[in-house]
């Protein structure tokens, strides 16, 4: 008999965490349009899990199984992939029962959504209008013959429409100025070769949503709200958009490609980092597909060219579902001006001590302090970074960014500060998945305006999340740093939870200084008394402090582990928990999303207890507790517990030294590890189980909010 297992594998981990965001589009608790866009991000988070973690599994099934580490037990590839779908297409039903519901329950609203064959004639000469003004001029539609194989690449991001037109009349080749009419009328590029009067001909029609939304708001009728999808709205017109051909019936289908989002980074060392990234990201357009999804009800000989043309393998995923795709444009679902069926939106808090500052230097220099986004204002740090810009005691300011937004008011006050005179330095890390060409973007503007930028360091992700304001006050250079848990990016501190420390303390501003001298040259590698750095020390001090509470716990002196991250998926981490498991330790967990450790079970993990939070806004702290015999040590980080975190990048973890600012976190992970009403169970099975304790209920982001408001009055 084997023994029983030891770790979940890390995909299938991941899919049990989007399940967890599945059951907050079936939770009725939840207000309904919220419910709709977390069908949104599930289909967001279904994509990019197919482009990176599914292209990962591919990816070594055929060229090589040593690229891949997280199998487990005998598990080979092929029956992960295996296990993969069939989790995938449980969940794809769950999925489209939970959509079916929210639709009807939508009806009750009074919010209708009508397709291409339910167009009243009420609406008709609306939709004429949208069609001729708006929208007939931005279609993209690229024509066939049936024996050509190649066709322009796809855009990922983009939704699609295969267009069968049957049975044509005509059996003259095409002239050459019809062909000149079709690219003038489509904007399409058009290959045409003389067939036979029963063959097909097919196109594919791009649905322009980055140019409209993907829901077109009918007018209203009686008190209703009708609302018709994009795709739809060319369905209606079908016939008008190909009426210059002969055809005896016409059918659209829609379907979508995932395609391998990795980079292929060319060699050439003659170009530039930036230059090379730049290309690698064009390249990613030309990625192989890994999944296709198609309608279900779409024609055989359709789908047959379709997997032709796309070149999809028998390895690659093949998932029929319904009418629409891209359903993570669902996460932008108008509010329709009812504002009862979205979660009410909460004020940003700001700490007494810093309302209404004058100087937030000197109100900094007086004491840490830390916010916690998106119950703190972030704004607080812009404010920061803005009167920074203009202060005449700052010299320079310093600062790393892996994801910013594209009209980031961070960045916006480095230029600020660059043309004030000061001198600045920007770490950005151009290899951010997805957000490569925002980073190229930010660069370009940053180097022209005279900020000095650094492409990260050789063959190491730069993660960590610090910056570094350095002011010369009566002849004496002083610091303030400030370390974050998250991306210094103000849109989405509105929607993650994330801790930002605020600090002068000498020696962790020196600290943070020489990670920035470590940016601008890689041989010089300290050893820290405070942070803790990846790939350099983090795992052998992390694992120092368990042996420590493994030891505290053999001499009878309190022993804790508390440790809140996005992903634990490192055996070795995961195995030094088991030992502190082992002699008694207790070891608390909230894990959001990856959670390859398997607690409660007897000789194993039985002291180990794991639990996730999917609620409103998307849990993104870490956090490392160590009880340390009643001397709490507490650290925030940017690093998850994750080989690549750990070995593979530049992370920070910084401690908490404030006494008072120790205390909110040690109470906010409370609350988070006793949440009873969004906390979910991490175990061994496909069951999400919300967890039950004999405690008074706590949603815990409304508590944390809720203690915050208290603890600022």
């Amino acid at each position: 008999m084997s023994a029983k297992p030891k770790y979940i594998n890390r995909e299938i981990t991941w899919l049990k965490f989007n399940a967890r965001v599945l059951q907050e589009a079936r939770d009725k608790s939840v207000p309904l349009l919220e419910r709709l866009r977390f069908l949104g991000i599930y289909s967001n988070n279904l994509d990019e899990f197919y482009k990176v973690r599914y292209a990962t599994v591919l990816r070594a099934l055929q060229l090589d199984h040593a690229a891949y580490s997280n199998i487990i037990e005998e598990q080979s590839l092929k029956s992960l992939l295996n296990d993969i779908q069939d989790v995938v297409e449980m969940q794809q039903k769950s999925y489209d029962d939970t959509y079916e519901q929210i639709l009807k329950e939508m009806e009750q609203e009074n919010i209708y959504f009508l397709d291409d064959t339910e167009v009243e004639e009420n609406f008709a000469e609306f939709l004429d209008n949208f069609y001729q003004n708006k929208l007939s001029h931005t279609i993209a539609i690229y024509l066939w013959e049936p024996n050509i194989e190649k066709i322009p690449e796809l855009r990922d991001e983009a939704n699609y429409l295969v267009v069968k037109l049957g049975n044509r009349r005509d059996e003259k080749p095409k002239s050459e100025k019809f062909i000149n009419k079709v690219k003038k009328w489509f904007s399409a590029e058009v290959k045409t070769s003389p067939t036979s009067s029963k063959e097909n001909t097919y196109a594919i029609i791009e649905i322009p949503t980055h140019l409209f939304s993907r829901f077109v708001v009918l007018p209203k009728k009686d008190g209703k709200d009708y609302i018709i999808m994009l795709e739809d709205v060319i369905r209606y017109k079908l016939k008008e958009i190909f009426e210059i051909f002969e055809f005896e019936t016409i059918e659209a289908h829609s379907f979508k490609a995932s395609k391998d989002a990795e980079l292929d980074l060319d060699q050439d060392v003659q170009r530039s980092f930036m230059d090379r990234i730049s290309r690698s990201v064009e390249g990613r357009r030309r990625g192989e597909p890994v999944r296709l999804v198609y309608d279900k009800d779409i024609a055989e000989d359709t789908l047959d060219y379709l997997k032709k043309i796309l070149h999809i393998d028998r390895y690659d995923s093949l998932s029929p579902g319904g009418k629409y795709h891209n359903k993570r444009d669902f996460i932008g679902f108008p509010n329709l001006g009812k504002k009862h069926l979205e979660y009410e939106k909460i004020k940003p808090l700001v700490p007494p001590a810093l309302r209404n500052v004058k100087s937030y230097i000197r109100e900094i220099e007086k004491r840490d302090h830390l916010i916690y986004a998106p119950y703190a204002d972030f704004s607080i740090l812009l404010k920061f970074l803005r009167q920074a810009a203009i202060d005449p005691k700052v010299e320079s300011i310093k600062i790393t960014a892996y994801r910013v937004a594209s009209e980031s008011q961070i960045m916006s006050a480095l230029v600020n500060a660059a043309k004030n005179g000061k001198k600045v330095t920007a770490v950005l890390e151009l290899r951010a998945r997805f957000d490569e060409a925002n980073n190229v973007n930010w660069s370009k503007i940053l180097q022209d305006e005279g900020v000095q930028v650094i492409f990260g360091v050789a063959d190491l992700k730069v993660h960590s999340k610090i910056g570094l304001v350095t002011y010369r006050e009566n002849e004496e250079k002083k610091r303030i740093a400030f370390i974050s848990t998250g991306n210094f990016h103000e849109k989405t501190a509105r929607i993650y939870t994330d801790y930002t420390l605020l600090t002068s303390h000498k020696e962790i501003s020196e600290e943070v200084s020489e990670v920035f001298d470590f940016f601008e040259s890689n041989y010089k590698v300290k050893k820290y008394k405070h942070l803790i750095l990846s790939p350099h020390e983090m795992r052998y001090k992390i694992e120092e402090k368990i042996n420590r509470e493994i030891e505290n716990k053999k001499k009878g002196f309190p022993a804790q582990i508390n440790i809140k991250v996005n992903s634990l998926s490192d055996k070795k981490m995961i195995d030094k928990l088991y030992k502190a498991n082992k002699v008694g330790v207790e070891v608390r967990l909230v894990v959001r999303g990856i959670c390859c450790l398997i607690p409660g079970i007897k000789g194993l993990s039985e002291n180990i207890k794991a639990i996730s939070v999917v609620d409103k806004f998307l849990e993104h702290p870490r956090l490392y507790w160590f009880k340390n015999g009643g001397e709490d040590e507490v650290y925030i980080s940017s690093a998850d517990w994750m080989p690549r975190n750990i070995d593979h990048r530049v992370e920070v973890g910084c401690p908490i030294l404030d006494p008072q600012l120790k205390k909110e976190v040690m109470n906010t992970f409370e609350l988070s590890f006793t949440d009873n009403i969004k906390g979910r169970i991490h175990n061994n099975t496909l069951d999400e189980i919300y967890q039950e304790n004999e405690l008074p209920p706590n949603r815990s982001q409304v508590s944390i909010y809720n203690y915050y408001k208290n603890l600022y009055q």
